[in-house]
């Protein structure tokens, strides 16, 4: 697997920053340097979980553990000479393990794998096939299905039998395992923990797990890092290996930190800095809702004691308001009484830290709250059928990015999408494979367009899609091959399978200035493509000048 530039650049420097705080802990042996270092073990914890490496993950994990375990407070460092040299040990070996593992393979042999874009101009990174590996006895029924469909959203397979050799290959992106008639017995379990130590950087997917905690619980033991039931399979398999194709670039974290203390302010500050967290401090509670309203915090660190008002006081004016009902609310103090702490959430709060606290803990803690507060809004943003951008959402995304276009325009086209005919295929096959056909084109739209690009649910059967930095010509040659191939696409049902198709219009910006304008121009564009036959895709006419 290798790690697009930007994410490289960042592992690389969560690297070299939990190096150089172990070696300062190492000569100086203080308190303060080992809660740098643990602070720097943690922000690669992280990182690798950002960039969804489970093998190397549950390996830093293990590291973590082990130096929490020896965090204690200042009359505990420096640890003795036997504990340096176990934590120095497991450092070097996931340290080495994380370079050998995002080695790059052999050039030539990756070059040739890559897949072509017609956007091959600098900064249009567009998603390449991936490698699956198909684990599964010779014969299966369902392996060829499942293997065409994922050939058809652009991963290469190679299928293996459970008692085939682990090919030497580079590391796939995900190994996926169907249990021969007898489930998973001892001799799978090994099979998938020698993938799992082979292939740290690989997500392993069991399939066909029975609802039995026994099994699944040993197959998390091996190294799966999902354990899928019968029914669910062909959905949740291809919905989520398309999502490990979406990197989760986002704005940092914003915490409002509301604290009248110097020193602790500080304190907070340096901690959530090593994670990459923004942090805004006041110390007056009387600025909380301006503050709120220009920063826009996705948390509050809130100390209870202030000047003017108790944080409950502050917090119960911030759930007056409909914006802020839902935000994390962390209170701080170093109040011990357990009456006036359950009191404290009762009245509004969501978690409850006692001063000093450790750091560790602190940025665990935010991060937890920040990463539940926006799942809870993205569900809000996305569409429950397909994961895409709901309408809402997608036009609100569009009119942002053309307005960041105004003062420095750059190619970007709009397309609106309909799935042709698509009444008569819910009358003719029922609502269950209708959905499962707007599902599809919602995966191949994911599978082959860039993260960077807008896709969105429009409404029943049509989609929205804004492809950044391309010009029409570019947005055209793309959007013509993912319609070819869903053309193609079997949809199953209960008699066979069915074949769907779409049509699409497409228009240009600056030659339609605004987001309205664009949506408009595309759908005018579309509403031609289903005069024309259907199954195309037509460019918008350039609009008339006034005399």
């Amino acid at each position: 697997m290798v790690l697009q530039s930007p994410e490289q650049r960042s592992l690389d420097t969560c690297l070299r920053s939990l190096k150089a705080r172990w070696q300062e802990y190492r000569l100086q042996g203080s308190f303060e340097h080992f809660v740098e270092f643990t602070l720097a073990l943690d922000n690669l914890t992280e990182q690798l979980n950002r960039l969804k490496l489970p093998g190397l993950l549950r390996q830093c994990e293990g590291l973590e553990n082990a130096a929490l375990a020896l965090f204690g407070d200042a009359s505990s460092h420096p640890v003795s000479a036997q504990d340096a040299v176990s934590l120095e040990r497991q450092l070097d070996t996931l340290l080495n393990t994380i370079e050998s593992a995002l080695a790059p393979p052999d050039g030539s042999e990756e070059e040739q794998r890559r897949h072509v874009s017609p956007l091959s101009h600098a900064g249009a990174e567009w998603s390449r096939p991936r490698s699956i590996w198909l684990i599964a006895e010779e014969h299966h029924t369902w392996v060829p299905g499942l293997a065409e469909q994922l050939g058809f959203f652009g991963f290469r397979v190679l299928r293996l039998g459970w008692d085939d050799p682990a090919p030497n290959d580079a590391s796939p992106l995900v190994a996926l395992f169907i249990p021969p008639t007898d489930g998973y017995v001892a001799a799978q379990l090994q099979f998938i923990q020698r993938v799992r130590s082979e292939h740290p950087t690989s997500q392993l997917f069991c399939l066909s797990v029975p609802k039995s905690l026994d099994v699944t619980v040993a197959l998390m033991r091996a190294g799966a890092d999902a354990a899928i039931q019968a029914e669910h399979e062909t959905v949740t398999v291809l919905g989520r290996v398309l999502d490990l194709l979406q990197s989760q670039e986002q704005e940092p974290y914003r915490v409002l930190v509301v604290e009248d203390s110097p020193t602790a302010v500080a304190m907070i500050q340096r901690s959530l800095s090593q994670h990459g967290i923004d942090s805004r401090p006041i110390g007056n509670p009387q600025l909380l809702l301006s503050a709120a309203e220009q920063y826009r915090p996705d948390l509050v660190l809130m100390d209870m004691y202030m000047p003017h008002c108790t944080g409950v006081e502050a917090t119960r004016v911030l759930r007056q308001l409909a914006a802020y009902q839902s935000l994390p609310v962390v209170y701080l103090s170093s109040e011990t009484d357990m009456g006036m702490q359950v009191e404290a959430l009762r009245l509004g709060g969501d978690q409850f830290l006692t001063k000093p606290c450790n750091p560790v803990l602190l940025a665990a803690v935010v991060k937890t709250k920040i990463e539940r507060y926006r799942e809870m809004q993205r569900h809000s943003q996305h569409d429950s059928l397909t994961g895409l951008l709901n309408h809402s959402a997608a036009k609100s995304r569009l009119n942002l990015l053309v307005q960041s276009l105004q003062s420095a325009p750059e190619p970007l086209c709009v397309a609106m999408l309909d799935i042709d005919h698509f009444k008569s295929v819910n009358d003719t096959y029922g609502h269950p494979v209708g959905d499962q056909v707007i599902r599809s084109l919602a995966w191949l739209l994911k599978g082959r367009l860039r993260s960077s690009d807008i896709i969105g649910r429009y409404g029943g059967e049509e989609f929205i899609v804004v492809l950044r930095s391309a010009s029409l010509d570019e947005a055209e040659a793309v959007l013509d091959c993912i319609r070819a191939d869903f053309a193609t696409l079997p949809h199953a049902h209960a008699a066979g399978t069915l074949r769907a198709t779409f049509s699409a219009g497409l228009a240009e910006f600056p030659t339609w200035a605004t987001g309205n304008d664009l949506t408009h121009a595309a759908d005018e564009a579309l509403l031609e493509a289903k005069r024309q036959g259907r199954n195309r895709i037509v460019l918008a006419r350039q609009p008339k000048l006034v005399q």
